[in-house]
Formats: C-alpha cells, structure tokens, sequence
C-alpha cells in the first residue's frame, strides 16, 4: 500500500510576510554585528567574512520574492481543483514565475552560505593541515554542487522560456524531469550541510580544556541543527506533494510549503553562519552592561522608618509592623553634596514590638519598587546611614 499524507496547509499571508520582514532584519543585524566583530578584534577580512556578504544579498532578494509573491497571492493562494488535478489560471501562471525566481535564486544563496561555512573553518583551524585540506576538498565540492543545480534549474526547460511556468501538465512533461531534479538537490543540500556543521567538532574535542568548555563551544554548532532540520521538512514536503498528488492535488499551497521552508531554512543558515563569529561583540556588550548591572546590585537599602503604632501586644506575640525603605546609590556623586533619599517603598512583615534595632537591620529578603530622587530634606525618624543589608 502506498504511503499517502495530506499536509497542513499555509494560509496566513499577514503571517508570512510578518516573518519574512523579520528574517530580513535579523539577517541584517547578523551580518554587521559579524563585520563589527571583525573591526573589534583589529582582524582584517576574510573570504569567509565576503561570502557572507554576498550570501546576505541573495538572501535579502528570496525575501523580496517570497514577501511580492505573498503579497500577490501567488504564495498562500490556491489552484481550482478538477479530477484530482490542478485547474490552469493566471494564478498558476504567476506562482510558477515565483517559483522559478525563487529556485534559482537559493541555489546561489545555499551555495555561497556553505563556502562561508568552510572558510571560516580554514580560518580557525588553519594550524590543522588535515583541516585545511578538507576544506579545500569540501570548497571544490560545493562549488560544482551548487553551479550544477544552479544551471539545471535555468536550463530545465532549455531555451524555452516560457515553459518554465507553463501550466504544471505542461511543465512536467515538456521539462526535464524536475521532480528527480529536485529530489537529489534537497538530498544533497542536508548531507553537505551535515557535513559542514560537524566538521569542527572532532578538532574541538582534542583541544587541551576542561570538558566544561568543549560541551559549551560544541553547543555553539549545534545550533545548525535547526537549519538541518529546515532542510529535512523541505524535502519531506516536497516528496509528498510531488509523489502523492492525488492527496495533495493542490499546486499552489503545495509550492507554498515548499517555498515557506526554503525560506526558513536560508535565513536560518546565514545567521547560524555568522554567530560563531560574535564572540568580540557579545563580550563588548557585556563588558559595557556590567558595570551599569553591578552598580544597580550594589545599591543600599536605607531603613526610612518603622512604623509601631499598630503593635499593642506583649513582646511574645507575633503582630505585623511596617518598615518603609529606600535605596541609594553608592559612591560618591559630582551632583552636590545634598543627601540622596530613596522614595519609600512599605514593606509589612511578621514581627515583635520590642524586637531590637539590630534585628530590624538584618531583615533579608525584601523586595521593594522604588525611585531614586534628590531632595535637600530628610523627613523620617532614622538616621540616613542605618543600612539594611
């Protein structure tokens, strides 16, 4: 018996154009903060850091497609149904365009996000000589990959250009076999991109550093896994829609599925590509926040005043009383020299009338909301310097 599924379909078109403007910013942000890495470390570019570059611009134009295709309707519409088999309409005439600008274009992208990968492993382990020329083994390898599926797919109506979006009885008979075609480009795409993303990981491992710190860089790379695992639902999606069309006779949701994965799956891979590069600019932010978290933490607490009046019970007994604190901030300030006060926060807690005063100092575990405000009176009952720790 034949294995058949019918798949979800994608019909959110806000939706999709949401997250494809947000993979373009993402993308974007990832790029630069790579480039400004590089300017950190004092470090000249590398083939690695170009490749990148250019594999944002192709990126950046599959955003564009699959945002004017959505827009257009031709992602997220759907073929008139007739027997089981997609009715021709301007629709699909549309759809097929989109498809073929899209499927050209990613095989650049995918290419040159790959070469990205390899060369920024010959940069790292450049002292490793079995490294480097796997990498350059692996460079000769996804450049043909990638200009071979690159011309086939221009190519795969030969100089017939129309056909390419032809109506879909047309193009799948008339072209060449597509279906095979893309069968073996999905395939391929995840093995080489299991490849790359595993091949620093035996180098890590014989690295001399705690166990700890191998667990933590190896994590880094695992992150691949997501694009990995992008890739595996393009081509499961594809081989159900493409072999099981009597189930899924719906051309136009089955291309958007495709196409929404693809999309997935390159922006994920090009911001995966630059964070293993992020390293300087995570460390600059956070060399840059520690000082501001640091002086929030150190901040003092201030006993303002203690409030007895509702405590009339013996010093056995267990009544509330109310404490009002406030906070400074420590060190000197260039402000002037008028005392700083904490606007009081109340705090209720379980307590004696006749506790003594260094018990009410070494009250832990108060939680107050509170604004720092400078006033020239001080209008409470304890001195400024009594401090609750």
């Amino acid at each position: 018996m034949a294995y058949t599924a019918r798949l979800h379909q994608a019909n959110d078109r806000i939706g999709l154009i949401v997250m494809a403007s947000f993979f373009c910013v993402l993308t974007i942000v990832a790029v630069v903060a790579r480039f400004y890495s590089r300017r950190l470390c004092r470090a000249g570019l590398s083939a690695d850091d170009w490749l990148a570059l250019a594999s944002l611009v192709f990126i950046l134009a599959l955003n564009g497609i699959f945002i004017a295709g959505t827009v257009q309707g031709a992602i997220t519409g759907h073929s008139p149904i007739e027997n089981n088999w997609p009715v021709t309409t301007d629709l699909e005439h549309l759809a097929q365009k989109y498809k073929y600008a899209f499927q050209t274009t990613e095989k650049v992208a995918f290419g040159l996000i790959k070469l990205s990968f390899v060369f920024l492993w010959k940069r790292i382990f450049n002292r490793a000589r079995q490294v480097v020329v796997f990498c350059w083994v692996m460079v000769g390898v996804l450049i043909a990959w990638f200009l071979a599926f690159f011309f086939a797919t221009v190519f795969q109506c030969g100089t017939r250009w129309t056909w390419n979006w032809a109506p879909i009885g047309i193009f799948l008979t008339q072209c060449a076999n597509t279906l095979t075609l893309l069968t073996v480009f999905t395939a391929t795409d995840i093995v080489t991109d299991f490849i790359i993303m595993f091949m620093p990981v035996p180098m890590i491992w014989k690295l001399h550093m705690p166990t700890k710190k191998k667990i933590g860089i190896t994590s880094i790379f695992m992150v691949g896994l997501f694009t990995i695992g992008a890739g595996i639902a393009r081509m499961y999606i594809y081989l159900v829609t493409s072999y099981d069309k009597e189930t899924n006779p719906d051309f136009i949701a089955d291309f958007t599925l495709f196409i929404l994965w693809s999309e997935i799956e390159a922006n994920i891979a090009i911001i995966v590509c630059c964070m293993p590069t992020l390293g300087p600019v995570v460390g600059n932010l956070w060399g840059r926040s520690y000082p501001v978290l640091r002086t929030i933490v150190s901040r003092k607490w201030t006993l303002l005043s203690v409030d007895r009046t509702n405590t009339k019970t013996s010093s056995n007994s267990r009544e509330p009383f109310t404490l009002e604190l406030g906070f400074r901030p420590s060190g000197k300030h260039s402000y002037d020299d008028r005392p700083w006060r904490g606007v009081s926060g109340t705090v209720v807690t379980a307590g004696s009338a006749d506790v003594e005063e260094e018990q009410y100092r070494n009250i832990q575990g108060i939680v107050a909301r509170t604004e720092i405000s400078r006033t020239s009176e001080i209008n409470t009952t304890r001195p400024l310097d009594s401090m609750v720790e």
